[in-house]
């Protein structure tokens, strides 16, 4: 069993495997996304395939996919049946129907399934504009992802506006799937694939109340923990990386 309100310096994998089965309410996470061209995008140390830690951004396809579904498969064993993972996946350049190959994959593989798609729109486009036919991106997507068997039941925290006094019906203030947020929160880390605590408590907002355990499996610089500190819930975190692993540490020590 793992400690709450910590995080570990260890692969993912290794963390969630001293996890009982349905244990955290949630994830919230970005992982690598495999840019393939620029190796210190989101990490830095070489890589050792045969241990499933991607601490570069240069496997083939296939290597990248069998990872992230050997996660999806521990994700689903160890979040709650009515939890969400919240999961932020932008595309490259190179190859942007990485994030689609991966959905199907998870979907085909596993007993989770994608429920809604959030577009996060940033307060500043990127990266600077260079090609004469692709778009600056100024929105990246988080999918909602849920266990197939409470994909209509699955926890959110959306407030009643109003009830049908005849029918019963219940009837929710609008939620939209679009969060704008910052793009990070400008603490100073070589890790360049950063997401913002403003984007994170927006997640929390909709999804856990108060108290819920939530996983982040590439927490880098603790942004996931910072978030879930300021909504008053708990977090579990795995950073491969020492370097940034002690960023987040340090980062969490302020906080107290």
């Amino acid at each position: 069993m793992r400690k709450i309100n910590s995080i570990f310096n260890e692969n993912n994998l290794v963390t969630m495997s001293k996890m009982p089965d349905n244990l955290i309410n949630g994830i919230i996470c970005s992982p690598p996304y495999n840019l393939g061209k620029n190796p210190n995008h989101r990490r830095t140390n070489q890589i050792d395939y045969n241990l499933y830690v991607d601490n570069v951004d240069n496997l083939t396809e296939e290597q990248y996919l069998d990872i992230r579904i050997k996660e999806f498969k521990e994700f689903d064993r160890v979040v709650k049946d009515d939890g969400v993972i919240c999961y932020n996946m932008s595309y490259s350049k190179e190859n942007p129907m990485l994030p689609l190959v991966l959905l199907n994959r998870v979907y085909n593989e596993t007993e989770l399934t994608l429920v809604d798609i959030i577009s996060w729109k940033k307060s500043s486009a990127n990266p600077f504009q260079t090609s004469p036919n692709k778009l600056t991106r100024i929105v990246e997507l988080v999918y909602v992802i849920v266990h197939k068997n409470h994909s209509n039941v699955f926890k959110a925290n959306k407030e009643i506006s109003k009830i049908n006094e005849k029918t019963g019906q219940k009837f929710y203030k609008n939620y939209t799937n679009l969060i704008e947020a910052k793009n990070n929160d400008r603490f100073k880390t070589v890790l360049k694939a950063v997401y913002s605590s403003e984007l994170v408590e927006k997640l929390i907002h909709i999804y856990f109340p108060e108290g819920s355990l939530i996983y982040d499996p590439f927490i880098g610089c603790g942004t996931t923990a910072v978030a879930c500190y300021n909504k008053s819930c708990k977090y579990i975190g795995s950073e491969i990386i020492k370097e940034f692993y002690e960023n987040s540490i340090t980062r969490l020590e302020k906080l107290n």
